[in-house]
């Protein structure tokens, strides 16, 4: 008997347990629920991104949070026993018009304190503290790196002047020596700390989140010298390498950096593509229609083009890294562009060749016609997306 009642005591503690709870971040109050009573805490991902002063963004597959240069991205799927199939990397779920993310992960991911009992969950950011800044003077450009004691996010109030969610600082002045900023003033906010760029009221101003801190670049940006390259890999078939080849010869002629991929390896035509700002498959089967990449079965892309596409999207991300990357929204731009200039139409695939392009990237199954028109055509439409400009 007393067996019986210490199980039934324990069981009852475990669905109590699984109840929703109060939880509390950066002083306000939300709301805890371990869906199918696996021990999992989740809450709506936009109070808690609002609560903590979280960059959110979310759209019908995925959600993201960010904490200056950290971020999580999570998948959204649209049950909670999909999003708990593997408990020990849950994923966010959809309900009710809602997106719900498991608490602890998210923290975990971000930097943030997780603690709790029986009857409420805590989730804190301790205050970020200015802790030094560098000021460096380049010709007609000044860069300012400001440290804090953690990753923050900025909110631009106005020209020059920003909201430090979160961190914390007395008032003060803090004079600087440079061609554009004369000093940097601090004023504390009830949601952190503004901070004044004196003299880059009326400068061109960029920032982005770099970790435990943020970069200004006070100035006008260098012109941007380098030529777009392109690459195109014809190793589809007779037709393809002919088409490839006047391509090439086309965009030259326009003043465009271009030169044929390729190569005895998958891996190795695969590499051409790493240094494109245009990565070009053509093949000669199929009846002619443009494919860009979609994840399937596996996910091929590297880890490095994913995080630094999601760095994109997010925003604030250096200028080095847009020259590096390019969105995914790019390879769908180039897609259409030759889709309309070929008359052919357009899909997805898992195309490993696609996978590794950290720009704009597409297949092009070539439909039937002369090489010399089938070449004109994807010349006009890689104009196009460029922009015009060689």
């Amino acid at each position: 008997m007393v067996r019986r009642l210490i199980a039934v005591t324990l069981l009852l503690g475990a669905a109590l347990a699984q109840e929703a709870k109060p939880l509390f971040a950066g002083g306000h109050q939300l709301e805890a629920h371990y869906p199918l009573g696996r021990g999992v805490s989740y809450t709506a991902a936009k109070p808690l991104a609002k609560a903590l002063g979280l960059g959110y963004y979310a759209n019908a597959a995925d959600v993201y949070l960010s904490l200056g240069a950290r971020s999580l991205r999570l998948p959204v799927l649209s049950s909670p026993r999909a999003a708990l199939a593997r408990p020990r990397d849950p994923l966010a779920y959809r309900e009710k018009g809602e997106v719900l993310v498991p608490v602890k992960r998210v923290a975990e991911a971000l930097g943030a304190g997780y603690t709790g009992n029986a009857a409420s969950l805590w989730v804190t950011l301790p205050a970020a503290r200015l802790a030094d800044h560098y000021l460096v003077r380049g010709p007609g450009q000044e860069q300012l790196f400001l440290r804090f004691s953690r990753d923050v996010n900025l909110i631009q109030r106005a020209p020059g002047r920003f909201l430090v969610l979160g961190a914390e600082a007395g008032e003060a002045f803090i004079p600087l020596v440079g061609e554009t900023l004369f000093g940097l003033e601090l004023r504390p906010d009830p949601l952190g700390l503004e901070l004044t760029l004196l003299g880059a009221e009326t400068a061109p101003l960029r920032y982005a989140p770099v970790p435990r801190g943020v970069t200004f670049w006070i100035g006008p940006m260098p012109p941007e010298t380098r030529r777009p390259r392109v690459v195109v890999d014809g190793g589809g078939g007779p037709l393809s390498q002919r088409v490839a080849k006047a391509v090439v010869a086309r965009l030259r002629a326009r003043g465009y950096q271009a030169k044929l991929g390729g190569g005895p390896s998958p891996a190795a035509r695969a590499e051409a593509g790493t240094r494109a700002d245009v990565f070009l498959v053509l093949s000669d089967r199929g009846n002619g229609a443009v494919y860009t990449y979609r994840p399937r079965g596996r996910a091929l892309a590297l880890e490095f083009v994913v995080r630094g596409r999601e760095a994109l999207l997010l925003g604030g991300a250096p200028r080095a890294l847009s020259r590096s990357l390019a969105p995914a929204e790019a390879s769908a731009k180039l897609a259409g562009d030759l889709a309309r200039a070929l008359g052919i139409g357009r899909g997805s695939a898992e195309i490993a060749l696609l996978a590794w392009a950290p720009k704009a990237a597409a297949m092009i199954e070539l439909p039937r016609g002369d090489p010399e028109t089938l070449a004109a055509a994807i010349e006009s439409g890689v104009v196009a997306y460029l922009g015009g400009r060689p």
